[in-house]
């Protein structure tokens, strides 16, 4: 019953949130409203969405390849589904802790390994996301970007800088920290192997997303991967916007799309209910779009990502098995515990 009890939560928010943009926009749920909107187009974005989960579990066994673990093709599809299902029913991205646990019981990857994927997920796809919605900042507003989203850009500029300068220094800092004195001084006998198994841990996840880096080929296919899928993410919006008759240049569905994305990289909620939500309608403003417009696109939206997603991704999660996953806890406690005990020193 408490699994059930998750999609019970989710269902609410999700009440709450279409409540509040009917509300917002004062949408009528009438025969006309349906009428606006164009089955071929929107048929489109289904086939669309639903590629594009694909296209992500494809990129996904491409990284896990090039680290050195090869999956299936559709191993990997079904668990990154697995993963996003988990994560539209949880909050924080809860999907990736049941994502790293079948790895580890299904395929005896390393925790730090399945980490290392998945952390280079996120790295490239801050990169593609940033880059794409400065071409879509070019394309939709030219010379008139508001100044809070250049400084958001700018932040995670900077904090994607830092984090591919700290990888480079990675030998030297991993050295420094093993053999410190005033650390060993610091850090009590008694504690020091945990430490040093902290280390081994942390830098055997590092030094995963380093090999991308180590094999330029196949890191250059995977990042054309990353593009790829946020590309289309600016597609589907701009052809939801097409189906409603809302004629706008393909950059305003880019720009706006990527900035949501930055926006709820940590999402509060699960599926990010209202954060995401609120940040598309506002951002479709910009480009005046009136709130009833803005808002029945985003429930467009939603009702394709989200309330249709779940029951499909989640028959998946069972078919496939891996409802094991939705028991966190348990999942957690069996991969990480052995890992900190005998994890495998980092590579060089």
């Amino acid at each position: 019953m408490k699994k059930y009890s998750r999609l019970f939560i989710i269902a609410i928010l999700s009440l709450l949130m279409i409540f509040a943009l009917v509300r917002l926009g004062n949408i009528e749920f009438s025969l006309d409203t349906l009428a606006r909107v164009s089955p071929g187009w929107y048929a489109l974005v289904v086939f669309s969405f639903y590629a594009s989960v694909l296209a992500r579990g494809w990129r996904w066994q491409h990284i896990l390849k090039t680290m050195g673990w090869p999956v299936k093709l559709r191993y990997a599809s079904t668990l990154l589904t697995a993963g996003l299902f988990l994560s539209a029913i949880l909050p924080a991205r809860a999907g990736d802790i049941g994502r790293v646990a079948m790895l580890r019981q299904d395929h005896q990857i390393p925790v730090a390994k399945g980490i290392a994927s998945i952390a280079a997920e996120r790295v490239l796809d801050v990169f593609a996301i940033l880059l794409l919605a400065l071409l879509g900042a070019q394309l939709a507003l030219p010379g008139r970007l508001p100044p809070w989203v250049l400084q958001l850009m700018q932040v995670v500029a900077l904090l994607l800088v830092a984090g591919l300068a700290g990888l480079l220094l990675i030998p030297g800092l991993e050295s420094w920290l093993r053999q410190n004195r005033l650390i060993q001084k610091i850090v009590p006998g008694r504690v020091w192997p945990l430490y040093l198994k902290l280390l081994n841990f942390g830098f055997s996840l590092l030094n995963g997303v380093r090999l991308l880096a180590d094999r330029p080929a196949a890191l250059a296919v995977i990042i054309g991967q990353s593009f790829f899928i946020w590309l289309w993410d600016g597609i589907i919006l701009y052809l939801i916007l097409t189906s409603l008759g809302l004629l706008q240049p393909f950059g305003v569905g880019l720009f706006t799309s990527m900035v949501g994305a930055l926006v709820t990289a940590v999402p509060l909620t699960p599926g990010a209910i209202g954060q995401y939500d609120a940040a598309l309608v506002s951002l479709l403003a910009l480009f005046r779009l009136s709130t009833a417009d803005s808002g029945l696109a985003v429930l467009l939206l939603r009702f394709v990502q989200l309330w249709t997603f779940i029951p499909v991704a989640g028959l998946v999660t069972y078919i496939f098995g891996f409802s094991r996953a939705l028991n966190l806890k348990s999942a957690n406690a069996e991969t990480v515990a052995p890992a900190l005990t005998a994890v495998e020193p980092a590579e060089s």
